[in-house]
């Protein structure tokens, strides 16, 4: 990746605050004065947090649960914009019994469709990543279309979303990942 690519996402991890919102907890909250983005996370035992906070403010959004499997690192992506009860459906499902961490990528104007799009975004990265085990869930839904506007918007989110991931403690994905980021790096490149 390009040297001023680098810089700038360095620029972005800069303006990330990160909270804890209990005391005595894993819950942590990281986001940013740039955007409505925020990312929760906790260890799986802390899960119950985790819905307290999300059913509160009531966002959609992007989860990444994550644990060791095999000695190798695993991780599940889901969506939803209940995701206060849908998290709670997991902790029941013995398939998921690796999960050590939950991370979760919210905003308050996530609507179906982009927690959809954000899905398959987040699930192609994670799938391509060596370092990571995909464990699949569900397919991709149809029928949530979104714009050409829409779509770079929620490239965008994901992008920064990545560097809240990172910033909140999932190290094994990284902004530059993002497609919008690879595609600025080939412009970069094609610049120089």
């Amino acid at each position: 990746m390009p040297f001023l690519l680098a810089r700038l996402l360095h620029l972005f991890r800069l303006a990330i605050a990160i909270g804890f919102p209990v005391p005595g907890t894993s819950l942590r909250v990281a986001g940013d004065s740039l955007t409505d983005l925020q990312v929760i996370a906790a260890d799986w035992a802390d899960l119950p947090r985790v819905q307290a906070w999300l059913a509160e403010r009531r966002y959609g959004g992007v989860y990444i649960l994550v644990g060791r499997s095999n000695g190798r690192t695993r991780a599940r992506v889901g969506e939803g914009v209940k995701l206060w009860t849908r998290l709670g459906d997991h902790k029941a499902d013995p398939q998921l019994d690796f999960v050590e961490e939950v991370y979760v990528l919210v905003s308050p104007i996530f609507h179906k469709g982009a927690t959809v799009y954000l899905q398959e975004q987040i699930s192609q990265i994670v799938q391509a990543e060596p370092r990571l085990d995909f464990h699949k869930g569900c397919g991709p839904l149809a029928g949530f279309p979104l714009g050409e506007a829409d779509r770079k918007s929620l490239d965008l989110a994901v992008l920064l979303g990545l560097n809240l991931l990172h910033a909140a403690g999932l190290r094994v994905l990284q902004p530059g990942q993002s497609r919008l980021a690879q595609q600025v790096a080939a412009l970069l490149a094609e610049a120089a």
